[in-house]
């Protein structure tokens, strides 16, 4: 089981998925692209093919016709060719993470799972969104890509505590954009919900769990068995910043 290659293909497919209802998703020698308009997500560059300077110059080519890219590195633990490249920038990394899946979870609460249906249910959706992360997701991308991507309200007693997104591919759980409103943190409930989330991923016969963590949350996936398989480094142009 090559857990990068799965945690990658997860991610990459649920870009792809939101680009392609905004007929914004393409590939052009290796390099892909998804992007859709007046959002700041997903807007991601990405290659499966080994970099080369050619390659670095039709990166910065895309990233300079569409502004708001952001090339996405999967770094197996090797030195990074963008640390000292002059025209690129980091902009911040994850951690890709994951975990097998064999048995189920106990969890100390009970959490009301609502699966965006309607545009009410999108509004509040982004809303929490972008509270949590103080990042955007645009009320049309989700409205026009809740039928592909479910996207969670998670609460406790009709009391909103969050977002998740749980996107399935080939028994492979992958764990996405949960986040927790600034009024609810500090309570537990990132485990709480990572249980919850993970119980209905063995439900689905799931046998893997991933995810892409901040350098914050990355102790708390540790502690729950998650291994780091690779780093992931986000890179914008420097005349961007």
């Amino acid at each position: 089981m090559n857990k990068t290659a799965l945690n990658i293909n997860n991610l990459t497919n649920l870009w792809t998925v939101a680009g392609e209802v905004f007929q914004g998703y393409s590939e052009h020698n290796g390099v892909y692209c998804s992007h859709i308009k007046n959002t700041q997500w997903p807007n991601r560059l990405w290659t499966d093919t080994p970099l080369s300077a050619g390659l670095k110059h039709q990166l910065k080519g895309s990233m300079e016709k569409i502004p708001g890219l952001t090339f996405s590195y999967f770094n197996n633990g090797h030195t990074s060719p963008f640390q000292t490249d002059p025209d690129f920038m980091l902009k911040s990394k994850q951690y890709g993470m994951s975990m097998e899946l064999t048995e189920k979870f106990g969890s100390k609460k009970i959490f009301d799972f609502r699966t965006v249906t309607n545009r009410e249910e999108a509004e509040l959706w982004s809303k929490a969104f972008h509270l949590a992360f103080n990042y955007n997701i645009s009320v049309e991308t989700v409205l026009n890509t809740m039928n592909t991507i479910p996207y969670i309200l998670v609460s406790e007693e009709e009391v909103l505590v969050g977002t998740v997104i749980l996107h399935i591919t080939e028994q492979v759980a992958g764990i996405h954009s949960l986040g927790i409103v600034p009024s609810q943190r500090k309570k537990g409930y990132a485990t709480e919900i990572m249980y919850h989330i993970m119980n209905e991923a063995i439900d689905s016969d799931s046998k893997l769990a991933t995810l892409q963590a901040s350098e914050m949350a990355r102790a708390m996936y540790e502690k729950m068995g998650f291994t780091t398989d690779f780093l992931m480094e986000n890179y914008t142009l420097k005349n961007e910043l």
